[in-house]
């Protein structure tokens, strides 16, 4: 997989990439199911079959492998119908700093792998990655398989 283009101001990465990762927000007094897309300490892309109008104040966790937010709030930007389902950008107004560091952490270490797979590098992940636990690029598992991760 290339980097994804990018013209936030932090890096934005795939939370899953063949099921993508399930997600609760809330917003006016209501909770409501829905599938996180992509994630950057800015903010997020989400599927839902609920339409939610641009200017909603939302409220949510996400819980992730390797990562649990603490409460975080943000705002509807964007969305776009998709089918039965609406594509929906929501940008951060409220993030813990260290959920913030953490998730940009996450961001650049995605994007720092793809542009070394990008150029050839051999031997680009390490467990210490903390994307590792989402990854699930071909070098990872074969790097599992070697047990030099």
């Amino acid at each position: 997989m290339t980097a994804m283009n990018n013209r936030r101001k932090e890096d934005r990465f795939p939370v899953l990439h063949e099921i993508d990762e399930p997600i609760e927000l809330a917003f006016n007094n209501e909770a409501v199911p829905g599938v996180l897309v992509d994630l950057s300490a800015t903010g997020m892309c989400i599927l839902t079959f609920a339409s939610i109008a641009i200017g909603t104040d939302i409220s949510m966790t996400v819980n992730l492998p390797g990562f649990k937010s603490k409460p975080l709030a943000g705002k509807v930007v964007w969305t776009i119908k998709k089918g039965e389902m609406f594509r929906t950008g929501i940008a951060f107004n409220s993030i813990d700093p260290l959920d913030f560091r953490h998730i940009n952490r996450m961001g650049f270490d995605f994007t720092d792998c793809d542009t070394k797979l990008e150029l050839g590098a051999k031997d680009v992940c390490f467990a210490k990655c903390s994307y590792f636990e989402l990854c699930t690029k071909d070098e990872k598992l074969s790097s599992k398989n070697d047990s030099t991760a």
